[in-house]
Order: structure tokens, then sequence, then C-alpha cells
């Protein structure tokens, strides 16, 4: 029988997450709509047999923070876009009731690693959020510094890597103009606080958007992609040029040391382009999750290593069911815990 080349994703996947390596930090994002329909349970042991030490929510999910505790997981809680605006006007008080009442009710705060306000309310957001998004952030901060947490827990915003008004080659990175309101009184919370930029990046919309930049090896990890030689450094993959493309741009606005943590990142399996195939899908994903493994950093930061969510741990259906939406075939398992393609996966661990 001929291999299912899509069945390459899952396994290769899990194989690599499987691979100890200490400096590696490999996480799943849990998408708004799964989180609501997958049993609590089979999130949790989904994450515990595959070795996946951290997972991220856009929105807290008492069920799923609950069935989280004592796991030794990590979570990473987002604040909706919808209670930023509130955060932000309620000062301290309702930022520490929020904490208590949707995240330390539920989860063991030894367990809690990010506060994530919003995700990437630059695009997504109405334009009267945006202000409110630094100052929510503060409010946050200081109820985890009356809680004593302030030192574990850091606090972002998860922006998209659209961002970046100049991305390539990565030492010309900038920030877009219209970027700037927010992006930096935000790199001033994150050096004082000593919490990562966050940005999400699907390099496949930057491929088919201009797939002539940059071949499509380049996107995928392969070794015979041709590099990008930068000032002296060479780039054999999107991924660590978008990310020192950010360091680049941090630095031009005068902050350097910020840590980047890729908060959603993935390569759809279907869609309505030709890149979009369970085989390109695949070798993303090993891209990825190799070079988190690697526990090395970027040609900028060699020894700071990445920290690199993989979107999605499920696959979910979108309500229009527009196929021109990829995000929604981004996942590696199906609602109910089995493979999202035909495969085995062994005894697990």
């Amino acid at each position: 029988m001929t291999k299912n080349p899509s069945s390459s994703l899952v396994l290769l996947l899990l194989l690599l997450l499987l691979v100890p390596r200490a400096d590696a930090t490999i996480g799943m994002c849990v998408p708004i709509a799964a989180a609501h329909l997958v049993a609590p349970a089979v999130l949790v042991n989904l994450l515990k047999a595959h070795s996946i030490s951290m997972v991220r929510l856009l929105a807290p999910v008492p069920n799923i923070l609950t069935a989280l505790k004592g796991t030794g997981i990590r979570a990473m809680v987002g604040v909706a876009n919808e209670q930023i605006v509130p955060l932000s006007l309620g000062g301290q008080d309702a930022a520490l009731r929020w904490l208590k009442m949707h995240v330390l009710a539920f989860l063991d705060p030894k367990q809690l690693r990010y506060l994530g306000v919003g995700n990437e309310v630059l695009h997504v957001a109405e334009a009267l959020v945006i202000p409110h998004v630094v100052p929510a952030m503060n409010n946050l901060h200081k109820a985890l510094q009356q809680l004593g947490l302030d030192g574990a827990v850091k606090i972002s915003s998860p922006l998209a890597s659209s961002i970046l008004g100049v991305s390539m080659p990565p030492s010309s990175g900038a920030f877009s103009p219209l970027s700037l309101p927010l992006v930096r009184p935000m790199l001033k919370f994150l050096q004082d606080t000593g919490s990562p930029l966050m940005v999400n990046t699907y390099p496949f919309q930057t491929f088919i958007q201009n797939p002539l930049h940059q071949a499509l090896n380049f996107f995928l990890f392969h070794q015979n992609a041709p590099p990008v030689k930068d000032d002296g450094r060479s780039y054999t993959n999107i991924l660590d040029a978008i990310v020192d493309a950010l360091v680049a741009a941090m630095e031009r606005e005068g902050f350097s040391g910020i840590p980047v943590s890729v908060t959603g990142t993935g390569w759809p399996m279907q869609g309505n382009n030709k890149a979009a195939t369970p085989a390109n899908a695949a070798a993303f994903v090993h891209g990825v999750v190799q070079r988190a493994l690697e526990g090395t950093g970027t040609p900028m930061r060699p020894k700071q290593g990445l920290e690199v969510f993989l979107s999605n741990m499920f696959n979910h259906q979108n309500n229009s069911g527009n196929e021109t939406n990829h995000e929604v075939h981004l996942g590696v398992f199906n609602l109910d815990g089995t493979p999202a393609v035909n495969v085995t996966f062994g005894r697990a661990h």
C-alpha cells in the first residue's frame, strides 16, 4: 500500500516531540472552536502521551485548566480581545478578579507560564481597543505582583508577524509605521518585566502573496534551499529569518535583549493553493520542530533557543466552511483525539 504523505506529518511530529532535549520548548495551540468541543481528558492525555510540555489557550477554559492541574504541563492563557478594555479601565482590582476567577481558580499557579493579552489585536480588534492593550498588561502585572507571581508568570500580547514593514533581509527588519503606536509602549513594558515579544507567523501566507521572492524550499526547511546571505550571516529557513527580522526591528527602536516567542505557526495540509499539501505541511513541521529541539538560536542570537507553539493541535471547521481560511487545516489531531490522518502511533508513552 502506498504510504499517505499526510501521515508523515503526524508521525514525524510525534517522533520529534519524544526526543528529549533540555533546551527544547515546544507547545501546542488549542483553537477556541476546538477548546469547547474536545473532551478535556482527551486533550490532556494527548499532551502527556506525546511529551508536549506547554499548551496555549486563547481564552480560559475552566474544564481544560482543571484537567491540566497537577500534570506539570505549563499553560499560556489568553485574555480574549473583548476583555481588554474592561481590564484596562478596571485597574488592578479588575485584573486581580479576572486572574483569580478565570485562571487561578482552576490551574496550579506553578503551571501558569504566560498571560497573552489579546490575539493579533492590530488585525482583528476594533481600533478603540488598541490603546487599552498595554494598560491591561500593566494591570495584570500589578495583580501578579500582588500575588507574588510576577517573577514566574510573564505577560505579553501575541501579534501577527505582519507588524514588520520590512522583513528581508533580516538585518533590515523594521516595524510598520501603523504598528508603532502599539509596539513602542509594548516593548517598553516587555523590557521592564522581562517578558518576550510574542508573534504568530504563518509563512504560507507570505509565500502565496509573493511566491517568487523566496524559493518554496526556503519556507520548508529543505537542505538544498538557497541560503539568504545577510551581513555575514547565512539563513537557511524562513523561521530564523523572521525571528531575526523582529530582533533587528526591536533594536532599531532602541530595545535589545527582549526574547522572541513564536506563539503560533503552521502550514496547511489543504486549501485552494497548490502549496497547501500534506507533504509540504510535514516538511514545515519537521523543520520547525527540529529547529526548536536543537536548542540553538538564530544567527543573530545563536545562544538563545527557540520557543515555538504549533498551530493547531486539532483540526476544526470554521463556520463558513470557506477553504480559503487555511488555518482550519493546520491541525494534527481530530476532535476525538484520533490522528487527523490514517497513521498508527504505536504504544503511547
